[in-house]
């Protein structure tokens, strides 16, 4: 009998014997890799919570599996430690920002509001996305609102809206109707729209050439607080003179920041703008 054969039959002599040993390390694999999942799962949803799918243009919904099946795979392995370090880090992270003030500086710092100028020659309305009903989201609806208002209050002849749109399937869905119907109620006889567009760069290059068309020197500019330094400065690369004004906004308590879910919100836009304006600097657009 060789080396091998006679070490072979020693370890199935011994399984013999002892079947709860062999029995206990699956049982111990099995268990690494169940937690290893549930901890891929925890990773996710606390980075969906902080919006880190959005930076990449992902849905917050439907990375469960993917994430819980590579922390199922680290869980086998001598790494799986780091699975556990990151999810106590994620959640650390997630107090500290909800509990305390540590983000009001820092995500306030993205809003620009300039002085409402007496008279312009438009105020340029962005979109903010459209939902699968076809409706504006909260943010576009603020948008709109803020635009309408300057618009009646006789600060500007023109209204501008940009136009967004979407494809689930082979079926295109876009604000459209919600925002002609919010636009006729308010009274506004005439409107101009942007062609369609995926960003802000697109919209800020539709407007400069509008501009460019109709003589107009200055424009108001109406978005979301957090999103208004990244999209103003992107018009004025434009060469589109910019009064910036921030649109109320709903969704996000954003004067008082005190609520642990406004809190949340305003560090997932902190990340979001932070890696946006990265992301127009790196393009020259900024």
């Amino acid at each position: 009998m060789s080396e091998r054969q006679r070490h072979n039959a020693d370890a199935s002599i011994y399984e013999a014997r002892n079947p709860a040993a062999s029995e206990v390390a699956r049982d111990g694999r099995v268990y690494r890799a169940i937690t290893g999942f549930v901890l891929g799962v925890t990773i996710w949803l606390l980075l969906s919570r902080f919006g880190v799918p959005h930076i990449f243009g992902l849905p917050s919904a439907g990375g469960e599996l993917p994430f819980g099946g590579v922390g199922a795979a680290i869980g086998l392995t001598r790494f799986r430690k780091w699975l556990v370090w990151t999810a106590a880090l994620l959640i650390a992270l997630l107090l500290v920002v909800s509990l305390t003030n540590v983000v009001e500086r820092p995500a306030r710092s993205f809003i620009r509001v300039d002085r409402v100028p007496r008279a312009a020659d438009a105020v340029v309305v962005l979109s903010a996305g459209v939902t699968s009903d076809g409706f504006m989201p909260q943010q576009g609806s603020d948008r709109l609102r803020k635009g309408l208002e300057l618009i009646k209050s006789g600060i500007a002849p023109n209204l501008v809206v940009s136009r967004e749109r979407r494809f689930i399937g082979k079926d295109q869905i876009s604000s459209v109707n919600d925002q002609d119907k919010l636009i006729a109620m308010a009274g506004v006889p005439t409107f101009l729209a942007t062609g369609w567009a995926r960003s802000t760069h697109d919209e800020a290059l539709f407007v400069a050439k509008l501009a460019r068309e109709r003589g107009w020197k200055r424009i108001v500019l109406v978005t979301s607080p957090f999103h208004s330094r990244r999209a103003c400065a992107t018009f004025e690369w434009a060469g589109v003179l910019v009064s910036c004004i921030p649109a109320d906004s709903r969704d996000i308590a954003v004067r008082a920041l005190k609520d642990p879910d406004d809190r949340i919100a305003a560090f997932s836009m902190l990340l979001y703008e932070t890696a946006g304006t990265i992301k127009y600097h790196l393009q020259g657009w900024l």
